[in-house]
């Protein structure tokens, strides 16, 4: 019995909203932390190796991260809509289109060189190994080049990213209930 009264006091819309917006605020920070890391940390640091190696390690950390990334922000884009549904804040509609925003940029900008980077990974490959035997000089500068404008690429993800989380925290701070228990 005493458990029944506990989950009714912890089940109620008012806990079930903020729960939305911590999740909501988590997934859109996890999307642009990692959207952050690869231009500041993965990006910089693969590129000191050599041109098929840091090819090689682009490969393994975009597949790696596919999944986290795809999860992350429609929990936050579902997240937002949800929120702004329940409480007509503007802020969290905002946010959701901004992370929304993400797909259609990746689609056009990003997609087309993650296809050219995978085809030349593919043609410069044995069964999933560097192929030591091609002369890859050729390609050395061309592939630097596109890993270059990859991450140039990959910094508007960062940025979009950025702008929803700034967005939604505005939308979770300006609303009364978290007022209420924040400046209480």
């Amino acid at each position: 019995m005493a458990i029944d009264i506990q989950f009714k006091a912890f089940a109620n819309p008012s806990n079930a909203l903020l729960l939305g917006k911590a999740v909501t605020v988590a997934s859109i920070g996890i999307f642009a932390g990692t959207a952050l890391s690869y231009n500041t940390i993965i990006m910089p640091s693969i590129r000191k190796f050599s041109t098929t190696s840091s090819l090689a390690i682009w490969n393994e950390t975009v597949n790696t991260s596919k999944a986290l990334q795809t999860t992350m922000k429609a929990i936050s884009i579902i997240g937002s809509a949800g929120l702004y549904h329940k409480t007509k804040n503007p802020a969290y509609l905002y946010g959701a289109l901004t992370m929304a925003l993400i797909i259609p940029y990746t689609l056009l900008a990003i997609a087309p060189l993650n296809k050219t980077l995978v085809t030349i990974r593919q043609d410069n490959t044995v069964n999933g190994k560097s192929n030591s035997l091609k002369d890859n000089k050729s390609n050395d500068s061309n592939v630097e080049g596109l890993l270059t404008r990859w991450n140039r690429l990959h910094a508007g993800r960062t940025l979009l990213s950025y702008g929803a989380l700034f967005i939604t925290i505005y939308g979770v701070i300006s609303d009364r209930g978290v007022r209420f228990i924040v400046f209480k």
